[in-house]
């Protein structure tokens, strides 16, 4: 095995939507690199999106992204008509969820029918991941429990560029006055 012993740096961006970049060159002395440009095995932190990014031999690699949205109760009955964007989408990428996580500070009335939660990418036909009734919740709690929804074959479930969404299928909840949280680890593609 052929190790670099050598310090690789771990670039950062502050800047929402930049993703890290292949060189035109090896030699980021030779005044062709540009500020996202990073070497094999260096690391490339997005510090306002919270998305990690490396580079092998096939190119770069989205390493993953976490992301919190605290959704107000007057929001999430919304939810239907007004999806909420909770990954802004990138060109030429997609948006893969891997975990999806709701926190709801119940209040004191719960909501009422519509209480699927799901992530869906903008435009889709089909969602992507659902947690079915979770917002039908009487207490305080938190669910880490979704299920992954299939496509047909004609349905379109990802889609590179678009936002992902927290979205209520069917129609906007009625009742309730929770404000939730939800949290999502994912990954462009």
């Amino acid at each position: 095995m052929a190790t670099q012993d050598s310090r690789i740096k771990l670039k950062r961006s502050t800047v929402t939507g930049t993703a890290p970049t292949v060189p035109s060159s090896n030699d980021h002395t030779d005044g062709t690199w540009i500020a996202t440009d990073i070497y094999k095995g260096e690391l490339f932190f997005n510090q306002a999106d919270g998305v990690l990014w490396s580079r092998d031999d096939n190119g770069i690699n989205c390493l993953g992204g976490s992301v919190s949205l605290t959704i107000a109760s007057a929001d999430v009955l919304t939810l239907n008509s007004t999806p909420i964007t909770i990954v802004k989408g990138v060109a030429g990428k997609c948006i893969e969820v891997i975990t999806f996580v709701r926190d709801i500070d119940f209040n004191t009335t719960a909501y009422a029918t519509n209480t699927h939660l799901q992530l869906k990418t903008q435009g889709a036909d089909v969602a992507q991941v659902q947690q079915s009734n979770s917002l039908a919740a009487t207490t305080s709690n938190i669910w880490n429990d979704f299920d992954r929804i299939t496509p047909s074959a004609a349905n379109t479930q990802l889609l590179k560029g678009a936002d992902l969404q927290v979205y209520v299928p069917t129609g906007n909840p009625t009742g309730g006055d929770s404000d939730i949280t939800v949290h999502v680890h994912f990954r462009y593609i």
